[in-house]
């Protein structure tokens, strides 16, 4: 079976919460299922009492804390967010970028058939403040994820093919 992914793009926090929800209760697993998130997400800065607002590497208490925003099974997976760069990542996308040798952390998905112009556009995305959700697996789990995820209000979702 070829794995394609499937990227969907969430500008409002609550949003991307109901969608990582909403996958979690389709049975999505922690192998199909990648998160990217800025790492001075304002989601994270409501769980640190600091007041300085100078952005710096979030602790691993913060990182920890804010994996639980995801709840359940899934989120548990999720919880192993580590920061790459200014991103926030979690998921099997996590390994794949850690492998990519001089390449974007997004750059990493390119085995799906992300070039790398779309992959710098979602990487600029990710720096203003979107989240995002990467689903990898055949075309009949992707559909299936592509409709639950329409009904979360995502700002897009785009479909690549290896």
């Amino acid at each position: 079976m070829t794995s394609n992914c499937l990227i969907a793009e969430f500008n409002n926090e609550q949003d991307f919460r109901t969608a990582i929800e909403v996958l979690e209760k389709a049975h999505f697993t922690e192998d199909e299922v990648s998160t990217v998130k800025h790492a001075d997400d304002e989601s994270l800065s409501e769980l640190d009492a600091a007041e300085d607002t100078t952005p710096v590497s979030p602790s691993s208490e913060k990182t920890a804390a804010a994996s639980t925003l995801a709840g359940g099974t899934l989120g548990a997976a999720l919880g192993s967010m580590t920061l790459m760069g200014p991103l926030l990542v979690a998921g099997p996308i996590f390994g794949m970028a850690a492998g990519a040798v001089g390449g974007g952390l997004l750059g990493a998905v390119e085995s799906w058939g992300v070039d790398d112009r779309v992959a710098e556009s979602y990487e600029a995305k990710v720096r203003n403040g979107a989240r995002l959700l990467i689903i990898t697996g055949d075309d009949i789990r992707l559909a299936d994820a592509e409709s639950m995820l329409k009904t979360t209000g995502p700002t897009s979702l785009e479909t690549f093919q290896r």
